[in-house]
């Protein structure tokens, strides 16, 4: 169960140099085909955070264009991991769980400020009374390894305004966001996808583990639908996808949920292009234009794989 401290820095193990925690905060304009995130990994057993702003207008499947990228690596480490503003230029503040307010003042011209809202309580992948998949395997859950050893995944209400270069979009949009604690390779991670669909009245969000170089399909690790304010957790589905490369271009999900109710999305990329977040990892980012039965919805997709996993299947 996630609670309010959750918010906060969680006590390192000593034993591990790499313990990190992170924050990914998604966001876009669908009528700007504009789609951008804010992904914070903070290392307290080394003193260090990152600190990364990508934006992109338009897809842009065969290269690695963006309208906006600054990347800092080696940042100091602040104190709260609630209330802080790092050299970046990155505030954040969150009074409780739920709530985000975020900042940023950059280069050429680019600032935001955006407020995430939850419209849901933090959902808990491990937590077998909140998670069917994990109370079905006895509360063990997929094994993910290293990456998502603690991690909560939250649907978002986000509002503000967004300005790049000099020309500012309005952001209203619906989507998730994560947090991430333990253990974290800068070397080998899991290949997975991590997917979200909003639509009028009801969000998907799951979670698939993926191996592009064997196959185009997966079944889902964990994942949930919020159908006015109420959760309800998977209880299974299938991933069928087709890429360019390890870009992820036209997305088929078939899923079903604790209550029996089937969800078909058929999605296809609108914006995005790579995003690498980690020096040893790639990630095929899109924002993606949903439709589920009559309804037509946006959010995006994301799915990364290591460079060491790609050497091996090159």
């Amino acid at each position: 169960m996630i609670k309010d401290q959750d918010v906060e820095f969680h006590k390192p193990d000593p034993n591990h140099h790499d313990w990190a925690e992170t924050n990914y905060f998604g966001f876009y304009n669908v009528d700007h085909a504009i789609v951008g995130n804010i992904y914070t990994v903070f290392r307290p057993n080394v003193g260090a955070c990152t600190s990364d702003i990508t934006i992109y207008k338009g897809f842009h499947p065969n290269g690695r264009d963006r309208l906006y990228s600054a990347l800092h690596m080696h940042l100091p480490m602040p104190t709260s991991l609630r209330n802080y503003h790092l050299a970046s230029g990155l505030k954040l503040n969150a009074p409780d769980l739920r709530t985000y307010n975020i900042e940023y003042e950059g280069t050429d011209d680019t600032h935001f400020r955006l407020k995430f809202d939850g419209i849901m309580e933090p959902y808990d992948i491990h937590d077998p009374d909140m998670d069917p998949i994990t109370r079905r395997s006895e509360g063990q859950g997929y094994d993910w390894g290293q990456a998502y050893a603690s991690h909560f995944d939250m649907t978002t209400h986000v509002t503000g305004n967004l300005t790049v270069r000099g020309i500012t979009y309005p952001i209203d949009c619906i989507q998730t966001m994560d947090h991430s604690w333990g253990p974290r390779s800068e070397s080998d991670l899991g290949s997975l996808a991590w997917v979200s669909g909003n639509f009028d009245g009801i969000s998907i969000h799951c979670i698939f583990p993926v191996d592009p170089a064997v196959t185009a399909d997966s079944e889902v690790a964990h994942g949930y639908v919020v159908e006015d304010g109420k959760v309800t957790g998977l209880v299974g589905g299938k991933l069928h996808i087709d890429r360019i490369g390890y870009q992820p271009v036209a997305v088929v999900f078939e899923l079903e949920d604790e209550l029996g109710r089937k969800h078909v999305m058929h999605g296809g990329a609108m914006a995005g292009g790579y995003w690498q977040p980690f020096m040893m990892m790639e990630v095929g980012y899109a924002l993606m234009r949903w439709t589920l039965g009559g309804k037509v919805g946006h959010g995006i997709y994301q799915e990364g794989t290591s460079l060491a996993y790609r050497a091996r299947h090159a």
